[in-house]
């Protein structure tokens, strides 16, 4: 297999990491010379080990075209999408664009939603790799194995300070130096924490509720340093088919705090991701029984090999791209509902959310 990752960041290091790991042949490409350059000399070999000879590294004027089977689209949201609608031109059998697809104002998606029905055949998918981790695998489990009855209520948060990401990024100086600083480009809390919104939605959608129909949205905006970001994100939602629920996402929270709580009318069962560094945990509370909680080994590069391990899956058509949980139109979602949050705390009321630019 034949993978190119666009972008020479923290995001691209990680797809990089996994692709080798699945022996797939790596192609990284970037704008910046220097970016390529500190790829090669303190990322990847800092967090790997060493630097893996077989990656071949381009700037983005002699970028190769064509013939891949997978490309990773990395770049920041508000500059992705003339990106994204000429790697479809380039027909790879699957397109990943990071998380969140789109900034809040949503520019470009429309055009590209409708780009995407010329290339069928490209499975075009959104980075929330938390969907296919083994905690959310065992999530659906034990929702079949116990019998909880009805989901009565749906919680999930993504409260954590953002120096850990400052800290994977030493060349940036704070938030005002990247798109994190700015809710506008898709940072934020709401936008670099929307696996928590997109959590939501998946145990919401995979239990039969459907899209979130309505939203009320709640943010802390600050501007320091030039920057302009949220640093609380607090979202009330409502389903299509009646469900209740609410995000929380932050930048502040230490120690962090990421969760998905299910209540069933028979008991719950709470996600939790990163308890450790190297532990994720799934507890289940069913009426009548003891707790149980079960621990699940990880690390940070199985975050992303299991998002390359379901990319393979499509590749090698073991798994539909229409059934894949993290398909364009699940995390396209997530930026849609997010923009009607912001439009709800600005207009101080209750926002029906319009899906028609992935609808039509």
């Amino acid at each position: 297999m034949k993978a190119k990752i666009i972008g020479a960041g923290s995001i691209g290091n990680h797809h990089a990491e996994a692709c080798r790991s699945m022996g797939w042949d790596v192609t990284v490409v970037d704008t910046d010379q220097a970016a390529l350059d500190r790829m090669k000399s303190e990322i990847y070999p800092k967090r790997y080990g060493a630097w893996d000879e077989s990656i071949k590294l381009f700037l983005s004027s002699e970028q190769p075209s064509g013939g891949f089977d997978v490309v990773y689209l990395g770049t920041p949201p508000h500059v992705r999408m003339k990106i994204a609608e000429e790697i479809l031109e380039e027909e790879p059998k699957v397109l990943l664009l990071e998380k969140p697809a789109f900034p809040p104002s949503l520019v470009g998606l429309a055009l590209f939603a409708a780009a995407m029905k010329k290339h069928p055949n490209v499975a075009v998918l959104v980075g929330f790799n938390h969907i296919v981790a083994n905690n959310t695998k065992k999530v659906h489990q034990l929702i079949e194995k116990n019998n909880l009855g009805k989901l009565l209520a749906l919680e999930a948060g993504i409260r954590s300070h953002w120096e850990n990401i400052f800290k994977a990024h030493p060349w940036l100086k704070g938030p005002e130096d990247t798109y994190l600083g700015y809710w506008k480009k898709g940072g934020g809390a709401g936008g670099e924490h929307s696996h928590g919104l997109n959590l939501w939605q998946h145990f919401a959608h995979e239990l039969g509720f459907g899209r979130v129909a309505e939203v009320q949205g709640m943010f802390d905006y600050v501007r320091e340093n030039g920057a302009d970001y949220d640093r609380q994100c607090l979202l009330n939602l409502v389903t299509e088919k009646g469900l209740v629920g609410r995000v929380v996402q932050d930048v502040l929270t230490q120690p962090k705090k990421k969760w998905v709580e299910l209540q069933f009318e028979g008991g719950s069962i709470e996600w939790w991701n990163d308890v450790t560094k190297t532990t994720d945990e799934v507890i289940v509370n069913v009426r009548g029984k003891e707790q149980e909680k079960i621990v699940i080994e990880k690390s940070r590069t199985e975050e992303f090999r299991k998002e390359a391990e379901h990319i393979g899956d499509i590749l090698s058509g073991k798994i539909k791209k229409s059934d894949s949980p993290i398909r364009f139109e699940r995390g396209a979602e997530t930026s849609i509902v997010l923009e009607a949050g912001h439009r709800s705390h600005g207009e101080k009321r209750t926002i029906a959310v319009d899906y028609s630019s992935i609808d039509a």
